[in-house]
């Protein structure tokens, strides 16, 4: 991933914004840059959200700063054009999503995929923003947040930053592999939970032994004559029986933190209930057999219900993997934390075919126990 998401955003609802390609490229002699801004806008609330209209706008000019000094360029494309509209402002340089009816909220776990393609870079190195202002029908202010766009020289690449193995023992090493650019004011400086480290030049890199999971980002800089872009990439390494890290812990007596997970799933059903017996984890994988938008595609939603409360989490699958039968490919996946005592429903809906896969960690002695219905 390489647009980092904001940390002091207000918005309610939750974007992801990703460029095509990425980083940008700005443009060079008389062949522009098109890049396409792809944006997932998502409801994680808990309950509808009515949804007045979402802005999206970036510096328009020729500076470091601007993405664009062609403010005509781009063309707006949504996946579900029946509940929402998507298209330029006529007044400002911005693209504008509203509801297609303006009663009609937005549904707890429901995504909206956009797309602004062609727009034409400028070509000054340096990072942009996309700047998302929502407003909802509550009358309260508008919130916003920024996303960072970075725009590296025309022919930079930087990508494909992974782990060899994506799971280690503890106590072993990983070893972190990349592509990238190597050029006069690129340097490249890998971020984990130690002292950062300059990898500029090298293109692997072998971490320090780890003992429990570790996330690792990727931060480049590339300077042109005082212009600085800024792009990361992010990836994980999983530990096999991790160190156990906590603040204070008293234990009298003989104690059992996690079982053996057991792996469940739906059979024929839409929805099923269940009641949990101890504290534990539900996850969920879910992947679709093929491209699936809007309403077809497969969605698994998982509600928590516990003192009064519940909590909804679900996940849409809309991309197929190229081999639809290849148990490795992850799919879309889902967390749910669940107390003793609680109530556990888990449905899934679409029409397009999929395939799905549920798993319980309980921490204590007990299961994810069926309701009868």
């Amino acid at each position: 991933m390489g647009v980092r998401r904001p940390e002091d955003s207000t918005c309610v609802l939750t974007y992801t914004v990703e460029t095509d390609p990425a980083p940008i490229q700005v443009s060079q002699g008389t062949t522009p840059a098109t890049p396409t801004l792809r944006i997932t806008v998502t409801n994680h609330q808990q309950t509808p959200v009515s949804v007045e209209t979402v802005r999206f706008s970036y510096p328009v000019g020729s500076g470091p700063g601007d993405l664009t000094a062609k403010p005509d360029s781009g063309v707006p494309d949504i996946d579900d054009s029946q509940k929402w509209v998507f298209e330029r402002d006529s007044e400002t340089p911005a693209f504008v999503l509203r509801p297609r009816r303006l009663n009609r909220p937005f549904p707890p776990g429901d995504q909206v995929e956009l797309s602004i393609a062609g727009i034409e870079v400028n070509s000054a190195v340096g990072t942009s923003k996309l700047t998302v202002t929502e407003t909802l029908l509550d009358g309260g202010e508008p919130q916003q947040e920024e996303w960072p766009l970075a725009k590296v020289p025309a022919g930079f690449t930087v990508s494909d930053f992974r782990p060899t193995y994506i799971l280690v023992r503890s106590g072993s090493p990983a070893e972190l592999t990349w592509r990238g650019t190597n050029r006069d004011g690129a340097t490249y400086t890998m971020l984990h939970g130690g002292e950062p480290v300059d990898v500029t030049g090298i293109h692997n890199w072998p971490t320090p032994n780890l003992h429990r999971d570790t996330v690792f980002v990727l931060a480049v800089k590339v300077d042109v004559d005082g212009n600085v872009a800024e792009y990361a990439l992010t990836t994980a390494v999983t530990v096999a029986r991790p160190d156990l890290t906590i603040g204070d812990l008293t234990v009298n007596g003989k104690t059992t933190l996690t079982h053996l997970p057991t792996e469940f799933g739906l059979g024929d059903a839409d929805e099923l209930t269940y009641t949990a017996e101890t504290d534990g984890l539900l996850t969920g994988q879910l992947v679709t057999e093929e491209d699936a938008p809007g309403d077809d595609a497969p969605t698994l939603t998982v509600t928590v219900s516990a003192d009064g409360t519940d909590r909804l989490t679900s996940v849409q699958s809309r991309h197929a993997p190229p081999d639809p039968e290849d148990p490795r490919f992850p799919g879309s996946r889902l967390t749910a934390v669940v107390p003793r005592g609680a109530r556990v429903r888990i449905g899934r809906s679409g029409t397009a075919p999929s395939r799905h896969l549920l798993s319980w960690l309980p921490f204590g002695t007990g299961e994810l126990k069926p309701v009868d219905s």
